[in-house]
């Protein structure tokens, strides 16, 4: 399935313009926005662009391009047309539901995933993590691809640098630009919402294709806070990591069964960034080969790193479990977070 960030989820990462921040650049600020404004922009406001999103990663720039037309409050089509081996492809998101349209193959592939909701249902959760790990400052007000934004600054209070950039449309409240930085200040990430257009959108533009096939995909189980239950249901020695450096905490997690193996998945976020832990008693590491991996160390054992798109994907084993983490971040940091999960 083709990998990209939602703009649902880039307003929740905007959050951290708190009222605090807000209220000391009033002086400057046309007007105010609040966290709950830019929360609930996706939800409200309907429109239409083009996406660029672009990852740095060891291997150079990974770019992925795609019309977006959203109608509120949870009906999304993105249509891609890079990179060339997702040219036409299309998705259509409904709520937790997402309905990847391969038209090469004549196919529809359904994914139902009940914790892609979680975030809109504990949004009180996600607020005090950012509070917790990030401060916000306003950097100024500009106009962005003709639009007045304001841009936010996002300073992580454990390394005390600046983790991220985004541009906030001052009228709609929606996240038009977003960038990303590494340990050492350098950019990882950008994603521009860019030629946006705010107007209804066509309610045919949402219509499935009714002679394809569908497959369906697996269904994730009922996500649960009680992950202490979900180590006990695993059914071998699953392991409940301590909590992660750099602010993040655990959100929730399931049970799912990956390729017949039986598999525990932590989430994990700081308020920004999120992180999928994977546990499993036995082998089933994704198949990192035609992402051309490399090898790193977890504390004195080899892992395997890749990237795909704007995702990173370390895989070890410590000699009894199998380890899996998924996340957006950047291989420095997710090597540091896997040392603190290695036993």
């Amino acid at each position: 399935m083709v990998r990209s960030k939602r703009f649902v989820v880039a307003a929740l990462l905007a959050a951290a313009l708190s009222a605090p921040a807000a209220a000391a650049s009033s002086a400057k600020a046309p007007s105010a926005i609040s966290l709950a404004q830019v929360l609930d922009a996706p939800s409200l406001v309907s429109y239409s662009g083009v996406v660029e999103s672009v990852r740095i990663g060891d291997r150079g720039a990974q770019a992925t391009v795609y019309r977006v037309e959203h109608r509120a409050p949870d009906l999304t089509r993105r249509t891609y047309t890079a990179p060339s081996e997702y040219l036409g492809v299309w998705e259509l998101v409904k709520g937790n539901v997402t309905y990847t349209v391969d038209p090469a193959r004549r196919r529809i592939v359904e994914t139902r995933n009940d914790a892609t909701l979680r975030g809109r249902r504990a949004l009180g959760d996600d607020a005090q993590l950012i509070a917790a790990n990030y401060r916000a400052s306003v950097a100024g007000f500009e106009n962005f691809d003709g639009r007045p934004v304001v841009d936010v600054l996002l300073v992580n209070k454990h390394t005390g640098r600046g983790t991220m950039f985004v541009r906030i449309d001052r009228e709609t409240k929606i996240v038009l630009d977003k960038q990303e930085f590494g340990p050492d200040g350098s950019l990882i990430s950008e994603i521009r919402l860019e030629r946006i257009a705010y107007k209804p959108v066509p309610a045919i533009d949402f219509t499935l294709p009714n002679d394809y096939a569908v497959v369906r995909a697996q269904v994730l189980r009922e996500s649960s806070h009680d992950t202490a239950r979900l180590v006990r249901d695993a059914g071998f020695g699953a392991r409940r990591p301590q909590p992660l450096p750099e602010g993040f905490s655990s959100v929730d997690g399931n049970i799912v069964d990956l390729h017949g193996v039986r598999t525990v998945r932590f989430l994990y976020s700081d308020g920004i960034r999120t992180l999928s832990l994977f546990e499993s008693a036995t082998a089933v590491s994704p198949n990192l080969a035609p992402l051309h991996p490399q090898t790193l160390r977890i504390g004195n054992r080899d892992a395997q790193y890749a990237e795909e798109g704007d995702v990173a994907l370390l895989s070890w084993n410590d000699g009894t479990l199998y380890y899996t983490l998924v996340g957006e971040l950047g291989r420095a940091d997710i090597q540091r977070l896997a040392a603190a999960i290695n036993p």
